[in-house]
């Protein structure tokens, strides 16, 4: 009934130093808040999500410029993360030809889905036994079961994480055998190279797709590829 209520008698006493500036005694809410707000600005938080940024949208080993970047926009603006994300996007490291990332499992299913260009209503409509074993079921053979991160920090980054035999095994398999049962016609594969990957499709890729013996090959082919699963 009383909202919010800080319980000081449940505080630890006496001061507290954090990141080299000290705290008086936890007496009310105000100075906590006014401690979290110094921590959300600090330099070493704009460096951490700097480069937590850098390394989810970009490469596992950031460039240090850009890292550099935008922690400093992360200073200059109070923490906007939309200014953040505009000076990522005017780097130029950003805008690298080589795609230095492994797409997670579900960001492979998902990519996969928009390619075949798949009706967000036929997806909806599937029933739960239908989504546990197109998709749910897979992502766990691929490494990434469903909202169950191994731990508190979420999923892992770097690509040895998501490119291992276990893990490609279930993303060939997905590829080879589902597309077929979402979509009927399947598109032909000499297009769907040009669809699913335009400029960045290798000449092995474009050869694959047109060499397969059936659509289902030629599509497993391509969303199976190197290509497909890097990002």
């Amino acid at each position: 009934d009383r909202g919010t209520h800080y319980r000081s008698d449940r505080a630890e006493p006496g001061a507290e130093t954090l990141l080299g500036t000290t705290y008086p005694a936890w007496e009310d809410i105000a100075l906590i808040e006014t401690a979290l707000e110094d921590l959300a600005t600090h330099p070493a938080t704009a460096a951490h999500l700097a480069r937590k940024i850098a390394a989810h949208f970009v490469a596992d080993t950031p460039d240090p410029d850009l890292v550099a970047t935008l922690a400093a926009r992360f200073l200059d603006t109070g923490g906007d993360l939309l200014a953040m994300t505009e000076a990522l996007l005017a780097h130029p490291a950003a805008w690298a030809p080589d795609l230095a990332k492994a797409k997670p499992p579900f960001a492979f299913l998902t990519s996969a889905l928009r390619a075949l260009g798949i009706d967000p209503d036929t997806i909806a409509a599937l029933d739960e036994r239908e989504t546990r074993r197109l998709l749910v079921n897979p992502l766990a053979l691929m490494g990434q079961p469903w909202e169950d991160p191994v731990g508190p920090d979420g999923w892992p980054e770097e690509a040895e994480a998501w490119i291992s035999p276990q893990g490609l095994a279930g993303r060939i398999g997905w590829a080879m055998r589902m597309p077929r049962q979402l979509l009927d016609p399947l598109p032909d594969p000499r297009d769907f190279v040009v669809t699913a990957l335009g400029p960045l499709a290798s000449e092995i890729t474009v050869f694959a797709a047109g060499a397969a013996e059936s659509r289902h090959d030629g599509i497993g082919v391509i969303l199976a590829s190197a290509d497909f699963n890097r990002r």
